[in-house]
């Protein structure tokens, strides 16, 4: 099929060059123009792991093309439009922004081309498309949506491997003509409406924070209790109706989705008319366990007679270089605010407006070291090694 892609962020790039290597011609629109020729120029912004292996394959290269403006593209003969653009949480009103999406759906929806099967990936609530397409003049009926489920640092893997597929539509013939994309894909297809289909993605996006924040308290009440966390969660997560999978304690959990998938979720419902009383305090405990591994540093740091801390780590999560809504960087924060000798260690990424060294060698001696989440083996080896001949001690908040 003839597929254009709407964005070049995480989602947009990883089912882009995905589709590519399943033999489709791709075509992907960004109104960043640096952005455009950089990927023109077999240049990714960002890192996900194999995405650059199937991006620079030169097969699939020739299928893709990069173009920063709607009239650029031949559009008869466009089969699916996949819109992959953001939709940031607006702290002002505390609601999903949906500026970008319906700037696409404006661009698209005057295209003379009542084939194009325009289908949703970015997340959004179903009230607000309702809204989107009511400004800009367009039947909501007519949309499709295909809710994503990429995990960071396994993205490329996540889309070769669903667990299912999700589509979400009124129109029978526009969600058979994805459902045909998808027929490589050794996977359940799950068609739906489009209201559940976007509520599948906010609760999954809703259980998976919960469950992080279920394991973050059963740490504090291990510490508390003085029981052993690992047999603790070990013994626990070998329950078959439990299980392991994200089962490991953070310092928090952050990311680009959890924090503001969960305003959303939130947002859903009249609290006057429905209490929900877990989903609506998921937010308050990650908050509660930021502060309490804080503590923990603070006291170890204390207890141990040393002059700072370092946070090994910038970003949310291992295995990608997104800094956004950070545990490491809101730590940092609340550490420097607090008058604590604080630095960020990473050697891969840069971050900007904080005190950071990208070498180990450059960490003071006497430093409390907190690893933020598992690192390379080689590199935890020299974290090790530094620490036992500078007087540093180790801290994991993850295990």
């Amino acid at each position: 099929m003839n597929i254009v892609v709407v964005g070049t962020g995480y989602v947009g790039l990883v089912t882009g060059v995905g589709f590519s290597e399943l033999g489709h011609k791709v075509s992907f629109i960004d109104l960043d123009e640096a952005k455009v020729n950089n990927l023109s120029n077999k240049k990714i912004p960002f890192y996900e792991p194999n995405l650059e292996e199937y991006f620079q394959k030169d097969e699939n290269f020739k299928r893709m093309s990069f173009y920063s403006s709607y009239s650029e593209l031949e559009w008869e003969n466009t089969d699916i439009v996949f819109i992959c653009v953001q939709t940031p949480n607006n702290s002002e009103t505390n609601s999903v922004d949906t500026k970008f999406l319906e700037s696409a759906i404006s661009e698209i929806s005057q295209l003379d081309n009542d084939n194009i099967t325009i289908t949703v990936k970015s997340t959004i609530p179903p009230y607000e498309i309702a809204n989107v397409c009511n400004n800009v003049g367009y039947d909501k009926n007519l949309l499709t949506f295909n809710p994503e489920f990429l995990r960071e640092g396994s993205a490329v893997h996540d889309f070769f491997n669903p667990d299912r597929v999700v589509i979400g539509g009124l129109d029978s013939t526009k969600t058979n003509k994805l459902k045909e994309l998808y027929k490589e894909f050794e996977t359940e297809v799950i068609i739906t409406d489009p209201i559940s289909s976007q509520l599948i993605k906010y609760l999954a996006n809703t259980y998976l924070p919960l469950r992080l924040s279920f394991v973050n308290e059963a740490t504090r009440l291990a510490d508390y209790s003085g029981a052993n966390l690992v047999d603790v969660l070990k013994g626990v997560g070998l329950d078959s109706r439990i299980g392991s999978h994200y089962f490991r304690p953070s310092p928090s959990w952050g990311g680009s989705c959890f924090p503001k998938d969960l305003v959303e979720v939130n947002n859903f419902y009249n609290k006057e008319e429905l209490n929900l009383p877990l989903i609506s305090n998921i937010i308050d405990s990650n908050n509660e366990h930021l502060n309490w591994t804080i503590s923990q540093l603070l006291n170890l740091k204390k207890a141990n007679s040393l002059e700072s801390i370092v946070l090994v780590g910038a970003a949310f999560k291992e295995d990608t270089d997104d800094l956004r809504n950070s545990p490491t960087l809101d730590m940092y924060k609340l550490l420097s605010d607090d008058g604590v000798d604080v630095v960020i260690l990473d050697t891969e990424i840069d971050v900007p407006n904080h005190s950071y060294v990208s070498s180990v060698n450059d960490v003071k001696p006497n430093s409390l070291i907190a690893i933020m989440y598992p690192q390379k083996e080689n590199f935890s080896k020299e974290l090790s090694d530094y620490s036992s001949k500078n007087n540093c001690i180790i801290y994991y908040p993850w295990s």
